[in-house]
């Protein structure tokens, strides 16, 4: 519900300041037309001239609010009582006072009533809730995540699931299997990698454990990683699986432990997950950069032309110790160190480029799901165009850095492409007439020509 704000700011209104329905019903709170609100004891003033205010009050003392230049002005009273009747005054003398006011503010959540959500702190660093505003996602976009195994039965996952496939043992449950990735030894399920990654991406809104970047997409839960080396053909077998089930998107935290080129057959059926889906709109493919702080080349992975390749920074918005870097990198992300584990449990030490990555793919599936009929092409564009670049660092003459990219990525900035603010024309009648609203006829113009602009430069 959201808070109605009464103010006593009635100069240049409809109708005077004392015609207000105002009765004092304590010593700080007053009832203002029915309705009790807190008062301060101080008084907003907003001009632009101040200077012809102080001449006229001299014995006023006004604090600026807010930056240099500011014509917003705080004047403090003796108690809620003078501030009322000297607000007043002054309105009727013909200045934009206002009484100021106690008013309750909580952090916008939407109602997320999962247990570790507001751990995930780079939900709030990236400004998620903008676009959750908009849409959770939609259920017929499909997020493959290929990864070691995947816990399907986790309720923060099992709602989403389509189609899962472990393609290192070629059967249809991609778990994870006790004494896999065991490094300390002993037992048990020790792999918590691939549904760490799937939580990121795509955990559900639901009761239970995180919130997944994009939580209404879809999950195609694919493993293709054990604990013995894996062969080319497991990897082919992987995108011939998110193929064949109309992937979205593809999520690749995952890389070869050498600094080698990517193998051909591999590159080939990349390059068909990008153009064969969606009825020819194609998968977006992202990989992470890795993590053994070197530059990463043009033939490995990473440089296939037309995956996203995505570094990874600390919560402080620095590149991580261990992040890949070079000219293949196109954005960066937060390492989400927070996200689901198998057996119903949660991890918060996760991290690595592998968790920057399927924050980049949740992303481009929530993309998907408000505008369905871009290619995979034009969503990388979209997103390596909005990205904003660090203020810590200097970005060549083409606006790229090793680490960063083309930037960070930035869900406000894609979020203005798919609801741009209204533009607001002034109406016949003056200068002090209120602006309206343009026509709903306007927006469908208005969207081409706003996302032509974000994407028209296409990376090199």
């Amino acid at each position: 519900m959201i808070p109605v704000l009464y103010s006593l700011m009635l100069s240049g209104s409809a109708e005077p300041f004392h015609s207000l329905n105002i009765h004092p019903v304590d010593s700080k709170r007053f009832s203002i037309d029915g309705q009790t609100v807190s008062i301060a004891s101080s008084i907003i003033l907003q001009t632009p001239n101040i200077e012809a205010f102080t001449e006229k009050n001299p014995r006023l003392q006004v604090t600026p609010l807010g930056p240099k230049g500011t014509q917003s002005w705080l004047i403090d009273t003796s108690t809620p009582a003078v501030a009322v009747a000297l607000a007043r005054t002054l309105s009727l003398d013909g200045w934009n006072a206002w009484v100021d006011m106690h008013l309750p503010k909580t952090p916008f959540d939407m109602n997320i009533t999962d247990p570790n959500y507001r751990g995930q702190w780079y939900l709030t660093t990236l400004n998620m809730p903008v676009l959750w505003a908009d849409s959770w996602g939609d259920y017929s976009v499909r997020v493959a995540i290929v990864d070691s195994g995947i816990d399907i039965a986790h309720p923060d996952l099992t709602p989403n699931v389509l189609a899962p496939y472990d393609a290192f043992s070629d059967d249809d449950d991609p778990s994870p299997n006790p004494g896999e990735y065991c490094w300390s030894g002993g037992g048990g399920i020790c792999d918590e990698h691939g549904t760490a990654v799937a939580g990121i991406a795509v955990a559900s809104k639901n009761d239970a454990g995180i919130v997944g970047m994009c939580p209404d997409c879809t999950l195609i839960p694919i493993k293709m990683l054990g604990e013995e080396n894996g062969v080319l053909s497991a990897d082919i077998a992987a995108f011939e699986h998110a193929i064949v089930n109309d992937a979205a998107v593809i999520n690749n935290s995952w890389g070869y432990t050498e600094a080698i080129a990517a193998p051909q057959p591999l590159v080939d059926i990349i390059r068909r997950a990008q153009t064969e889906t969606r009825n020819g709109k194609g998968s977006v493919v992202v990989f992470a950069s890795g993590n053994d702080n070197r530059e990463v080349f043009g033939d490995e992975l990473c440089g296939i032309e037309g995956v996203l390749c995505v570094s990874a920074i600390d919560s402080y918005g620095r590149p991580t110790a261990y992040t890949n870097y070079g000219d293949v990198v196109d954005v960066a992300a937060p390492s989400a160190t927070v996200s689901i584990a198998p057996n119903d449990s949660l991890t918060t030490n996760f991290g690595g480029t592998s968790a920057a990555a399927p924050v980049v793919s949740g992303l481009a599936g929530w993309i998907r799901s408000v505008d369905p009929t871009l290619t995979s092409v034009e969503v990388v564009d979209l997103i390596v165009q909005t990205a904003e670049q660090s203020p810590l660092i200097t970005p060549d003459e083409d606006g790229h850095h090793d680490k960063y990219g083309y930037g960070i990525i930035s869900p406000t900035n894609i979020h203005t492409v798919f609801f741009p603010p209204e533009i607001k024309e002034p109406t016949k009648g003056g200068c002090n007439t209120l602006a309206s609203a343009p026509s709903p006829v306007m927006f469908p113009h208005l969207f081409p020509i706003l996302f032509g602009w974000i994407v028209w430069v296409r990376r090199k």
